[in-house]
């Protein structure tokens, strides 16, 4: 039974292995973007589509698992979550004024055809600066614990 975790890990190497060697090695087509020929992998949708399942995956896993720690936590002390409840109202406080602020002006990009749709535009402006906000208190911290330690 705790040999279970290794052999998934092997499988899932098996399987990561087998995609590269065929999008590295298999045969190619010729892709036209923007008018320019050029060669790409036959196996680049796979690939990506690969990707997309181990994304789902590693999400899933990530939040089942928190989700279940953090149902433990609430049995044996409830007292305990007050502070990621905190963490996670000031995240969902940060998402929610990202949200509104976030601008809906179509992006003027060479080559891009995508979706004309506002919500579109709200949404990635509303992550792009999330997580420019984040990395900028994950800077700060990094900087403020140091200079706690040095003193």
């Amino acid at each position: 039974m705790n040999n279970i975790p290794k052999y998934i890990l092997w499988a899932l190497m098996a399987v990561t292995i087998l995609f590269a060697v065929l999008f590295f090695f298999g045969s190619e087509e010729t892709v036209k973007c923007n008018g320019i020929d050029f060669e790409a992998p036959t196996f680049t949708s796979m690939f990506i589509g690969l990707a997309f399942v181990f994304i789902a995956i590693a999400t899933l896993a990530t939040l089942g698992l928190a989700g279940l720690s953090f149902g433990n936590k609430v049995a044996s002390n409830p007292k305990a979550v007050a502070i990621p409840m905190i963490a996670f109202g000031v995240l969902a406080v940060l998402l929610l004024v990202t949200y509104f602020a976030a601008d809906t002006t179509k992006m003027n990009i060479i080559g891009y055809e995508g979706s004309q749709e506002p919500w579109v535009y709200r949404l990635t402006n509303m992550c792009m600066v999330s997580a420019f906000v984040l990395a900028t208190v994950a800077v700060i911290c990094t900087l403020c614990s140091s200079l706690v330690k040095k003193f």
